[in-house]
């Protein structure tokens, strides 16, 4: 499966890369929307991990508004240690789900069958 990464934290997004490439996932990542906005265009990935807080002008809201209106099918998750942040709200905007930093790589991988109705990573 094709899967963007877009988080400015670099420990979080080489930890996320590393899981799920070490899992045989095609991963891409970024830390700044203008370049994940670009990255879904090239790989239309068919899940992305996208953090609210990024480098750059766009925040994941905008990822989140540009990622459903160019690649619909992908499943988007938000992933926020954003205390007042909405499941309801990314839901509204087309989010598949909401995780709370940090993350749990249990978690994230029961949550990802769910959204994606994938095997597990590890399978």
């Amino acid at each position: 499966m094709k899967l963007l990464i877009v988080e400015d934290e670099p420990k979080i997004r080489a930890l996320l890369s590393s899981y799920f490439e070490g899992h045989g996932h095609e991963v891409f990542t970024t830390e700044s929307g203008e370049e994940a906005i670009t990255l879904i265009q090239q790989h239309e990935p068919a899940l992305i991990l996208l953090d609210l807080s990024l480098k750059g002008k766009l925040t994941g809201r905008d990822v989140l508004r540009e990622a459903m209106q160019r690649v619909p099918a992908s499943k988007v998750v938000v992933v926020t240690g954003l205390v007042e942040a909405s499941e309801e709200e990314f839901k509204q905007l087309g989010a598949s789900g909401l995780l709370r930093k940090p993350i749990e790589l249990d978690t994230l991988s029961q949550l990802l069958r769910q959204v994606g109705g994938e095997q597990s990573p590890s399978a």
